[in-house]
């Protein structure tokens, strides 16, 4: 389709992503002016924003207030599908992670946590919360608990150097096969918008689910908030021959 033939947002879009790939733009360098841009390609005002808006939300611009607009870093894609943790996928693309943890506690299991990993009520789980950061921006904050009597010593590992997950694959040898996941829109509370420096209320990827072993087994149940702002989710489709 011609720029000619979309709808004004549209061509603006593809108009200003043409720009960026023509004159060859990285990460952080600014755009020109809102002024300049539309006098370059015949835009109005309203139209030129709207174009920004949008490429902001899908994660290609971002804006400083008196400054001006500025091509963002690419987005991380977690893959649905992978089972490798946080850790080792930003680490798999060459980008900067660490961690935060800010609670490694013992608790009981409650009777929804309790039927999500095959445990009786009552039964000793550790609950580990942590805040992940990709370069250097607080992205997720995750609560994960555990079988504390099968990963029995598990609280001593230092989890803000460590995987989670290596940690239960090098140290406790298992094999993890699977998992089992929901997604949904929440809006963060006045701790968790803290945490991740977003607004009380800021809409963020809600994630839920639970961890299988080859033995079937539950290893973990989990809940994060994700900032989409910097990291999209995606889900790869496998054909089968028939």
């Amino acid at each position: 389709m011609s720029l000619e033939n979309q709808r004004p947002r549209e061509g603006a879009m593809e108009r200003i992503e043409n720009y960026i790939l023509e004159n060859q733009l990285k990460q952080d360098d600014r755009l020109p002016s809102e002024r300049a841009m539309c006098k370059m390609w015949n835009y109005n005002r309203a139209t030129l924003r709207s174009a920004i808006k949008q490429l902001t939300l899908e994660g290609k611009l971002y804006s400083k207030t008196g400054s001006g607009t500025y091509v963002a870093k690419e987005k991380l894609i977690r893959n649905l599908q992978d089972t490798n943790g946080f850790y080792d996928t930003v680490v798999k693309m060459n980008r900067k992670v660490s961690t935060e943890v800010i609670d490694v506690s013992f608790c009981e299991t409650s009777k929804n946590i309790g039927q999500k990993m095959r445990l009786p009520l009552g039964h000793k789980l550790l609950r580990l919360t942590r805040l992940r950061y990709l370069d250097d921006i607080p992205v997720i904050y995750e609560t994960t608990h555990l079988d504390a009597e099968r990963f029995e010593g598990l609280e001593d590992y230092d989890f803000a150097r460590l995987s989670l997950y290596h940690i239960l694959k090098e140290h406790y040898k298992v094999n993890i096969l699977e998992g089992s996941e929901k997604l949904s829109i929440a809006y963060c509370d006045e701790q968790e918008a803290r945490y991740l420096k977003v607004e009380q209320g800021a809409p963020v990827i809600y994630q839920s689910g639970v961890t299988i072993d080859d033995a079937n087994t539950v290893l973990e149940c989990f809940k994060s908030l994700t900032n989409a702002e910097y990291i999209r989710f995606a889900s790869e489709l496998t054909r089968t021959q028939g």
